[in-house]
């Protein structure tokens, strides 16, 4: 009932500020045309009961878990004044690199099958740090001759398989990676690669910079489950320290590309490849980054940064897609935290020992957004997520203002996420656009006047309930 009278008020406030008409039809149910209809869905295994409520022509439903697959969400008027960054981010992260990178490097990439034999099939789960990392192996792998095989993008059924896979209670993203490894079993490869990372580069080098745990020793958990039996070797897990830099790396990678026949000096010149590919990559998202909030800045739009580890920000399925909803349903101005320059903030005085290579970035995004006075933040992380359950700690000290923190589990259902969303979005003043007059000034909601309403004629038909 609370609810009801403030979602009134707020419909109120709007059709004051716009001059419009209300289509409030009135409480008189008597002289209105509606019908209900309950029904099965059987589009998935949840058959979810459905109520279908036909009120004048318009029909909604209610009772599905999906949310999608009934209920299309109303769109706000305004759009986003930002290009589609998570389109961007996909588009540059399966890129082909190699002919800008031939270009970099000023020496042609030699992409022919390596020994003069057919060209080894490399699995590549679309997971966890291929969010992050897929230029530099898809270079490497390219400038080695061989042909990368990646995993469709998550869905459902992947990540059901991937419940199902698990040997062990981990993490949701841990799960999913585990269905996209399971879909690459029926692909017909020599090896999948699941490369052992333990860190990666960072602007602190006095201060360690590793992955999570769970992402560390992901490669020897995945060689336990039951589909794998027999099968372990298929699993290529190479040890790799970003942090200690091309050289180094080029020496743990070698014993992996050695066993495909491959020559030292193509091995250092597919590093070289596989380095430059990903400094490409993130030059290009910074630059865009930097034009989204210049563009920010020009407007006097407010801007919504989601922080968070990459698997868990720019995979869609995993978040439900809640950065392209906050864009397409609401015109948010979203940017995921990979666009920003966040090289050289400092986070000292917030904690001194950030050893988590995402939980430094996140603390530099939080702080970049707090000296901002038109970004706020959306943090995006998982439940059981050990090293985030501290790290927002932190971060709320380096945000400086409140912001909304968004866990998921695995659930299918947006309901309360977007509802959250909502209400976020409207306590700093992004929905309620109609509030702002000239020069971005914020008008006094009125509490006294009331609207027009349009002239409606009583419907003759008697309303009913159908099954």
């Amino acid at each position: 009932m609370i609810g009801a009278i403030g979602a009134a008020l707020l419909v109120r406030e709007k059709i004051l500020a716009l001059g419009e008409r209300t289509k409030f039809r009135g409480y008189d149910l008597t002289s209105i045309d509606y019908s209900i209809r309950e029904f099965t869905c059987s589009g998935c295994t949840n058959y979810c009961d459905i109520q279908e409520f036909t009120v004048e022509g318009n029909r909604t439903y209610w009772g599905d878990k999906c949310s999608d697959r009934y209920r299309k969400r109303a769109k706000v008027p305004r759009k986003s004044v930002l290009p589609d960054l998570f389109g961007l981010y996909q588009e540059l992260l399966e890129r082909d690199w190699l002919p800008l990178v031939e270009e970099r490097l000023a020496e042609r990439i030699d992409t022919s099958p390596p020994a003069g034999g057919r060209a080894p099939r490399i699995g590549y789960p679309r997971s966890m740090y291929y969010y992050d990392r897929f230029p530099f192996w898809n270079a490497y792998l390219g400038a080695l001759g061989m042909e990368v095989v990646t995993s469709p993008p998550t869905n459902k059924k992947i990540s059901h398989d991937g419940v199902e896979a698990a040997v062990a209670e981990p993490c949701y993203p841990i799960q999913v990676a585990h269905g996209h490894v399971v879909n690459l079993l029926d692909e017909k490869l020599d090896r999948i690669l699941v490369p052992n990372v333990i860190d990666s580069e960072t602007d602190s080098s006095d201060v360690n910079s590793y992955v999570c745990p769970w992402g560390q020793t992901l490669p020897f958990v995945l060689r336990r489950i039951p589909l794998l039996d027999g099968r372990e070797d298929l699993i290529a897990a190479p040890i790799v320290h970003f942090r200690e830099g091309e050289r180094f790396v080029e020496r743990e990678l070698w014993d992996f590309a050695k066993s495909f026949g491959v020559g030292r000096p193509r091995h250092r010149k597919a590093i070289r490849a596989g380095y430059a590919a990903q400094e490409l990559f993130r030059r290009e998202l910074e630059r865009e980054g930097a034009r989204a909030l210049e563009r920010l800045d020009e407007t006097g739009e407010t801007g919504i940064v989601l922080v968070g580890r990459p698997y868990n920000v720019m995979d869609p399925e995993v978040n439900l897609s809640v950065g392209r909803k906050l864009r397409d349903f609401y015109g948010a101005n979203v940017i995921p935290i990979f666009f920003l320059p966040l090289e050289g903030i400092g986070i000292r005085d917030i904690n001194r020992n950030m050893f988590w290579n995402f939980g430094r970035k996140i603390l530099q995004a939080a702080r970049l957004a707090a000296q901002r006075d038109n970004i706020h933040l959306i943090y995006i992380t998982n439940f059981k997520c050990g090293p985030d359950s501290y790290v927002k700690h932190y971060t709320t000290k380096a945000a400086e203002r409140p912001f909304l923190t968004l866990q998921f589990d695995g659930h299918g259902n947006d309901a309360g996420v977007m509802t959250r969303c909502e209400a976020y979005l409207d306590s700093k003043g992004v929905l309620r656009w109609w509030t702002r007059g000239e020069g971005g000034s914020v008008r006094e909601p009125s509490t006294y006047r009331e609207c027009p309403t349009e002239e409606r004629e009583a419907s003759l038909r008697r309303s009913g309930t159908s099954a």
